[in-house]
């Protein structure tokens, strides 16, 4: 299982390699994109994309994933079929994060991305790692609402969730939901409480992906989302 699963991890490396490779970084805008009706009466869609910046993110995905599923072949985790599968997932759902371009599937994926973490930490983790997990959880979900209940007002005060036509907003009460979502996630202080029992509990290769990815995520939000839908918030 560990070793076909770094066999799928170097595939999507060179999957990213492959797209890098056809990007046409001159162009600018959103790339690679496809766009399916979801919910017609939302406007809301399964779209998805890269721009420029996006797409590296992407590749830091999926060169932490493979080198995580390396370190877990190496080391023998126990029970691989469900470690294996949880980082695969893992590596998805943050590729899902990266290039969703309506709100909506935005928050899927994210949601998506903090399951298997649960699960990793909670069950591989070390002598503290339920008391870590409790803690993520509690910090994690917290952010996760803020973030919903601003999205459903943002997308309905906008009369669309597609992230390309949001145009700006003033709404103050908005962009705290946002922003405190994504302190969380970065994690920027006093949010930041489940950090250290996290990253000291979870398995070296998932605190990596924790500290070299999973951050990344609130960052992009901060810049994809945040900045430009409320500029001058």
């Amino acid at each position: 299982a560990g070793s076909l699963a770094l066999l799928v991890a170097l595939a999507e490396v060179a999957l990213w390699i492959g797209v890098v490779a056809n990007f046409d970084f001159g162009a600018g805008g959103l790339q690679n994109d496809v766009d399916a009706v979801w919910f017609a009466d939302l406007d809301a869609a399964y779209k998805v994309g890269l721009y420029d910046f996006s797409l590296w993110l992407v590749g830091l995905t999926a060169v932490v994933t493979a080198a995580a599923a390396a370190y877990g072949v190496w080391v023998g985790r126990e029970r691989p079929r469900a470690y294996f599968g949880l980082i695969l997932f893992l590596a998805g759902a943050t590729v899902g994060v990266f290039a969703a371009q309506d709100l909506l599937l935005f928050y899927v994926f994210w949601e998506a991305m903090l399951i298997p973490l649960y699960v990793l930490i909670g069950v591989w983790g070390g002598a503290g790692r339920l008391a870590a997990t409790f803690k993520f959880v509690v910090y994690t979900m917290a952010g996760s609402l803020l973030m919903l209940v601003a999205i459903i007002a943002l997308g309905l005060s906008r009369g669309t969730f597609d992230m390309t036509e949001l145009g700006a907003s003033g709404n103050g009460w908005i962009f705290l939901g946002f922003a405190a979502a994504f302190a969380v996630k970065a994690p920027i202080w006093p949010f930041h409480g489940w950090l250290p029992d996290a990253y000291r509990e979870a398995p070296p290769e998932v605190a990596a992906v924790l500290s070299g990815v999973i951050s990344k995520t609130a960052a992009y939000g901060i810049l994809g989302i945040v900045l430009p839908t409320f500029p001058g918030v």
